[in-house]
C-alpha cells in the first residue's frame, strides 16, 4: 500500500507543472494584442482577436469582410459598456459578433459562429479578412448606416434606439400585439423592436426575410 501510494504522489508531482504551463500559456497568449485564442470549456466559446485599429474602423472592415463573403451585418446592436453587438447569417449559418474598444487604437473583436461545417474555420477566415481589409481601407473609413433602420427599445418610435437592423435581411423575429413591430433578440441577448413584416411565411425557416416600415 505504501509503495502505491508514492507512486500516486510522484505521478501528480510530475503532472502538475505541465498543467501549470498550459494556464500560463493560455494567460500570456490573451495578453497579447492581435493574438488568437480558442478555449474549450466553461471561460471561452469561440474566437477573440484584437487589431491595432480604431473601433470605428474596425466596424467599417467588419462590414466589408462579411460583404465578401456573401454576409452582411444584418443587426448592429448599441451595448451599454460603449461597444457594438453584431448579427449576421442565413438559413446555413448564424453568427455574432462582440466589438470592444480596449484603446482608441486598438479594437477587440470575438466571433461565435454556428453552422453545418466546421464553426473554427468560418470563424478564422472572418478574422484573417478583417486583418487584411484594415491593412486596405482609407484610414477614415465608418461603418455605413445608409440602408440600416432603427431598432428600439419599445414598441414606439419615441423609445430609445438600441441599435440598427438591415431591411431585406433574413432575421428571427416574431410577431408581436402592436400593429406593425416585430419583436427581435439582439446579438447581446437582450428583445428589440422593429417596425416591419414578415415576408417569408414558411414555417420551416427559422429566419424570416423583413420588409422594412417607416416610423411614423
Amino acid at each position: 500500500m505504501g509503495h502505491l501510494r508514492l507512486v500516486r504522489v510522484s505521478a501528480l508531482i510530475i503532472l502538475l507543472p505541465f498543467m501549470l504551463s498550459g494556464c500560463v500559456a493560455v494567460t500570456a497568449v490573451s495578453a497579447i494584442p492581435g493574438a488568437v485564442f480558442e478555449v474549450l470549456g466553461n471561460q471561452f466559446v469561440g474566437l477573440e482577436k484584437s487589431f491595432p485599429s480604431s473601433m470605428k474602423r474596425t466596424l467599417a472592415a467588419i462590414q466589408s469582410s462579411l460583404r465578401d463573403m456573401k454576409l452582411d451585418i444584418d443587426v448592429l446592436e448599441i451595448q451599454e459598456d460603449g461597444g457594438y453587438g453584431i448579427g449576421f447569417g442565413n438559413q446555413r449559418l448564424d453568427g455574432t459578433m462582440t466589438v470592444r474598444r480596449q484603446t482608441p487604437q486598438l479594437t477587440t473583436v470575438y466571433i461565435k459562429v454556428r453552422s453545418s461545417s466546421r464553426e473554427e474555420s468560418v470563424e478564422t477566415a472572418i478574422t484573417e479578412l478583417i486583418e487584411v481589409k484594415l491593412k486596405k481601407l482609407p484610414r477614415y473609413t465608418r461603418f455605413s448606416r445608409k440602408k440600416y433602420n432603427n431598432l428600439r427599445a419599445k414598441t414606439s418610435v419615441d423609445s430609445k434606439r438600441v441599435g440598427w437592423f438591415r431591411p431585406g435581411a433574413s432575421l428571427e423575429v416574431s410577431k408581436i400585439g402592436s400593429q406593425g413591430w416585430l419583436m427581435i433578440k439582439l446579438p447581446s441577448g437582450k428583445t428589440a423592436y422593429l417596425k416591419g413584416a414578415i415576408i417569408d411565411k414558411q414555417e420551416k425557416n427559422k429566419r424570416k426575410s423583413i420588409l422594412s416600415r417607416a416610423e411614423k
